[in-house]
């Protein structure tokens, strides 16, 4: 099974974003995959945290920027 969750997070004043799943997120997957892309401007983005309790963080960004 497959599933594709997308979004647009606006990122905090350290350049991070915390990404809450739904509910049945983790139950329902096993190996993720992430592709993030930048908004408005080249950022470094890396996953911080990965899924633990249907969760995760991104940082590497520039504070007030948008990453899909």
């Amino acid at each position: 099974m497959k599933n594709v969750y997308d979004r647009v997070a606006l990122l905090d004043d350290k350049g991070e974003a915390i990404i809450t799943l739904p509910d049945w997120f983790e139950a329902l997957n096993r190996a993720s995959r992430f592709q993030l892309t930048q908004i408005g401007a080249f950022m470094p983005l890396y996953m911080a945290d990965e899924i633990p309790g249907n969760r995760f963080r991104i940082a590497g960004g520039i504070p007030d920027e948008k990453v899909s």
